[in-house]
């Protein structure tokens, strides 16, 4: 019969485990280890508590802001220049109605 590497591996666990309570320091070591852990898993569970109550992300939000700032520049920027043209027209008009009321009288 051959021998799966699972097998190997659950023996090799086995032998591991029963040497590990005969040694004093090795069973010193794994309750340290089993300490450590135990905080570790605390630790853990205090970050995976603060990650839930985070606010969520807000740089798509920020994203989108910005560029609807440029697109509302871009517009102010074009509704100004329209303003000067229509500004213009305005003062070419007035010139052309005062140069027609000295051209003739009006009641």
């Amino acid at each position: 019969m051959k021998l799966k590497p699972v097998h190997i591996l659950l023996g090799a666990i086995t032998s591991l485990s029963l040497a590990s309570c005969e040694d004093p320091r090795l069973v010193q070591k794994h309750s340290q280890q089993e300490a450590e852990l135990t905080k570790l898993r605390g630790e853990f569970a205090l970050l995976e508590e603060r990650l839930k109550t985070m606010p969520e992300d807000q740089s798509l939000k920020l994203k989108e802001a910005r560029l609807k700032q440029q697109n509302l520049e871009a517009e102010l920027e074009s509704l100004d220049s329209e303003v000067v043209s229509l500004e213009e027209e305005k003062k070419k008009l007035e010139e052309d109605y005062k140069m027609y009321q000295s051209r003739y009288v009006v009641p």
